[in-house]
């Protein structure tokens, strides 16, 4: 059933009055029934019972079978090359070869890109769609040296970029002009984007994640993937960004490898990373398992997911 409006309005505040029209039109249209369809029943279970660190395999196996699309599609890029390259029959088969872990990613990225595959355009979205899985999978192993992982991270990884989906397919003048002023600038696309429409990608990747029944956290580590310096209560850690930083981390590192949308987010790439305001935000946590990371290996393995999950990537 269509989204609310009110619960939409929250995440689309616009930053001045002559720009009001475009929060008011995204409200219209996020909160349609065609526009973002709300994940499938199955895919909501499924981001509900992995997030219980004590979920068992067989859950996982009974909620993905109840939807046969799905099912079909996990047994399918189950079966291919980088993950079990072996014919797989069944989801009980796929967890036994590739794991509970893979069969979640695997689960959450055909959901996420079923849902958005009818937003066409004229812009070679691979890119795109690598650059996301990136940070999911980079975003999982960060948030994995604090927390075991439960789902979350790789969803708002793969997730914290899909309002440029919808900016893109519905105000397409607007998005032009935000890569070529945020390139010529050399400023990234936020700043042009509160400019320009006078809201951002993030507050629409927030409103999509609503319409998509998301779990909040998921919402909000979308919401603030730019900004969860300035959502910290004072004196303590505010655990509700945590997600948001791992998220944020994930999406510089990400662009030290040049992998984004031109404009996204000019790097210095002079700069050490444990400088960057993204890490030194996560090191008000406590750090419990440690985290090594090979960029160039992540790049490959995100490339082959890319390719398994039918989407293809050069």
């Amino acid at each position: 059933m269509p989204t609310d409006p009110e619960r939409l309005k929250k995440y689309l505040v616009s930053e001045t009055a002559d720009t009001r029209w475009v929060s008011d039109k995204l409200v219209t249209l996020l909160s349609g029934e065609a526009i973002i369809p709300p994940f499938s029943a199955a895919a909501i279970k499924l981001g509900q019972i992995t997030r219980d660190e004590n979920c068992q395999m067989e859950e996982v196996g009974e909620v993905i079978s109840m939807d046969p699309g799905l099912a079909s599609d996990v047994i399918r890029v189950a079966s291919s090359v980088g993950f079990a390259a072996r014919r797989i029959a069944s989801i009980d088969q796929a967890m036994m070869l590739i794991g509970l872990g893979e069969l979640r990613r695997i689960a959450f990225a055909m959901g996420v890109m079923k849902n958005f595959e009818h937003l066409k355009s004229q812009v070679d979205w691979s890119a795109f769609w690598l650059h996301s899985i990136m940070v999911a999978r980079l975003t999982e192993r960060v948030a994995a040296a604090y927390r075991p992982p439960g789902g979350s991270e790789y969803l708002a990884g793969l997730l914290h970029d899909c309002g440029k989906l919808v900016l893109e397919h519905y105000f397409p003048e607007d998005f032009d002009r935000i890569i070529i002023r945020a390139t010529e600038r050399a400023c990234g696309h936020v700043l042009v984007e509160k400019e320009f429409i006078g809201v951002s990608h993030a507050q629409i990747g927030a409103a999509i994640c609503e319409c998509l029944q998301a779990h909040l956290e998921v919402i909000r580590a979308v919401w603030y993937h730019h900004e969860p310096f300035d959502q910290t209560l004072e004196g303590q850690p505010d655990n509700s960004k945590f997600l948001a930083a791992c998220v944020s981390v994930a999406d510089a590192l990400a662009n030290y490898k040049q992998l984004n949308i031109f404009g996204a987010r000019i790097m210095d790439y002079e700069q050490p990373f444990d400088q960057l305001p993204e890490w030194k935000f996560l090191g008000q946590y406590q750090m419990t398992y440690g985290l090594e990371l090979d960029l160039d290996l992540e790049l490959e393995k995100a490339k082959e997911d890319l390719k398994a999950f039918g989407m293809g990537a050069d």
